[in-house]
């Protein structure tokens, strides 16, 4: 046992030796150690580099996904889904403490709920404004195709004009239908898929009258110009029956508004009237009440003031 513990001291004092007196190893920098083009992540980045390498592989293996990768395509959001849903969930995590620390608990429910919730809402609403942004340049995008015809373009060569000469959202949609017909797939057959993707009704009636006029015959160019005009008359009208209906949106939206912010007006007032309302189950049990009618309200209302042309 004495000869091991002096081996053992021996060995200790050689290694502190060499740790102090050895000289320094050369090491490679870091930038030679990656790709070259590749940029240098600080240990934050790879952390998140991480948490979304984990969040896409679950992503693609459940069923349910609250972000699908075709709604943020379709709201023109080019940011890779794991980075959304990653985002998402910190946002949510942070909120979460934030609430907890302000208002205990079921604040922190509360704002973990809502960060997911107006994600989503904010997701909605870019797509709304971006089919809506393809349904008004619809009109000058037949007016584009039909002079391309008139040109002696081909009926596939006005679609490429289309695509490299719009602007967005138009150009990529029609860049869509020009690659897969480049690929082999029937041109009518992609003007639906865009025209359901967009949610346009026009234009599957242009994708309708060119599916015609391929089967029947005819002027191409007269065909789009009579869709195109009908197109514009519809825009027209529901242009004006908005105008008219948009007093009784506004009354909607403010209608809806006055609840919550008359409460959250009363709570910084007076914040021991609501106290009661988030510690005891008859509290609990009235809100969710109040936001069932809520919600109820809200639906009405909404369907009350939408008016399909």
């Amino acid at each position: 046992m004495l000869a091991l513990g002096i081996c053992l001291v021996i060995l200790a004092l050689t290694a502190s030796s060499y740790a102090f007196f050895a000289p320094p190893v050369t090491r490679v920098p870091a930038s030679r150690r990656v790709a070259p083009g590749a940029p240098l992540l600080s240990p934050v980045e790879r952390i998140v580099r991480g948490m979304e390498r984990v969040v896409d592989a679950v992503l693609r293996h459940r069923n349910w996904n609250p972000f699908p990768a075709q709604d943020l395509e379709l709201a023109g959001i080019l940011t890779p889904q794991a980075t959304i849903v990653t985002a998402i969930g910190a946002f949510a995590f942070l909120a979460s403490v934030v609430g907890y620390v302000i208002g205990g608990p079921v604040l922190g429910i509360v704002g973990a709920i809502l960060v997911p919730i107006g994600a989503r809402m904010v997701i909605s609403v870019k797509r709304s404004k971006r089919r809506g942004a393809f349904a008004d340049q619809l009109e000058s995008t037949l007016e584009v195709i039909c002079s391309a015809l008139r040109a002696g373009h081909s009926f596939p060569s006005a679609l490429d004009t289309v695509a490299a000469d719009s602007v967005a959202p138009t150009s990529d949609e029609f860049a869509r239908i020009v690659n897969a017909g480049r690929i082999g797939q029937d041109l009518v057959v992609a003007k639906h898929g865009t025209a359901d993707r967009m949610a346009s009704q026009d234009f599957g009636w242009v994708a309708d009258a060119v599916g015609i006029q391929r089967d029947t015959g005819g002027n191409l160019t007269e065909i789009l110009q009579r869709v195109g005009e009908n197109i514009r008359a519809r825009n027209e009208l529901a242009k004006k029956v908005r105008a008219l209906s948009a007093e009784g949106r506004i009354s909607a939206w403010v209608m809806m508004a006055v609840p919550p912010v008359l409460g959250a007006y009363l709570a910084a007032m007076n914040p021991e009237m609501f106290k009661t309302a988030f510690i005891s189950v008859a509290g609990f049990v009235i809100l969710g009440v109040c936001l069932v009618l809520y919600l109820i309200g809200f639906f009405w209302i909404r369907k009350m003031v939408t008016v399909v042309v």
